[in-house]
């Protein structure tokens, strides 16, 4: 059993409405395919079976605490099933606080995992200057990041970007080669395929993308068009070469925000868990909040 989970930050389930909800209105073929041809809203029913081998459960990001939820908070109670702002008092974010680091560094899905023996990969590539900060200890690294260093998973660098063993955050690798890395130019189905590939080689493989987030503050439709239609691709990416008979998609987030435009930040939508391929019956009833996933991914890859 493979599980490779998608992370995008600051997607939220919206309104059933096409005047808020961006994800109304833009294409999504591969989305649509999967969900008969719509997509979900925060007015489904819990959880969303398809015929496609997927199911939505509406996932609860508020965790009981006032106030908006944040990254920080938000991906501590996804890594660890603790929850996060409830133990702190507030909501918080982007970058996790003492506090935090401490939960994450006793306790998250990564450490169970390495502990118990299993692979895991953590997909992301990061930029030389990323290392150079982190030797200074000058590195912000955000709740995910700081998960993967407290279990000892490996940060993959450019040479693993150009060996097609990673994935930019930006995906294409565009940015990257704006700046002057030699890297190569990717479509984001490109990027989807080394996903299922990596995911083929380890227990568990984790990718986080932030510019779900960076569209719902942004509020500019057409950069937002351009987001959605990427994460669309690259699910398709990853669609066409995983093997779905023994390996689970999972995609979540830590908070709304893109899927409401008229929002001026993060929502208290809950936020979509999508299961796709093996085991999906089995994790889907589970998942009301955010600190559901860990426990549940844990005893599915550890039993």
């Amino acid at each position: 059993m493979r599980v490779l989970l998608l992370f995008f930050d600051g997607w939220g389930l919206g309104a059933n409405d096409p005047a808020t909800n961006p994800f109304l209105t833009a294409p999504l073929p591969t989305l649509r395919e999967l969900f008969d041809g719509a997509l979900p809203t925060r007015e489904m029913r819990n959880p969303f079976s398809g015929r496609n081998l997927v199911s939505v459960a509406p996932t609860d990001a508020t965790l009981g605490v006032p106030g908006l939820p944040q990254s920080a908070t938000g991906q501590t109670a996804l890594f660890t099933g603790v929850n996060a702002p409830r133990a702190i008092g507030e909501h918080l974010g982007p970058y996790p606080n003492a506090a935090l680091r401490k939960i994450l560094a006793h306790d998250n899905l990564f450490k169970r995992l390495t502990a118990a023996q299993r692979r895991v990969a953590f997909a992301n590539a990061y930029p030389p200057i990323f290392f150079e900060r982190l030797a200074r200890n000058k590195a912000r690294r955000g709740a995910t990041s700081y998960a993967v260093h407290a279990a000892g998973v490996r940060y993959r660098d450019i040479d693993d970007l150009r060996a097609g063993r990673a994935v930019s955050a930006f995906v294409t690798n565009q940015i990257w080669r704006e700046r002057g890395a030699d890297v190569p130019l990717l479509t984001a189905r490109d990027a989807g395929a080394t996903l299922a590939r990596l995911a083929r080689e380890n227990d568990l493989t984790v990718f986080e993308y932030f510019l779900t987030d960076a569209a719902g503050h942004k509020a500019q439709p057409e950069f937002t068009a351009r987001v959605l239609a990427e994460v669309d691709d690259l699910l398709r990416g990853v669609l066409a070469e995983i093997a779905l008979d023994d390996s689970l998609v999972v995609i979540t987030s830590d908070h709304g925000n893109v899927e409401d435009t008229t929002a001026k930040g993060h929502t208290r939508n809950p936020v979509p868990t999508i299961l796709i391929g093996a085991a999906r019956e089995k994790i889907a009833p589970r998942i009301h909040a955010l600190t559901d996933l860990t426990p549940a991914l844990s005893d599915l890859l550890l039993a």
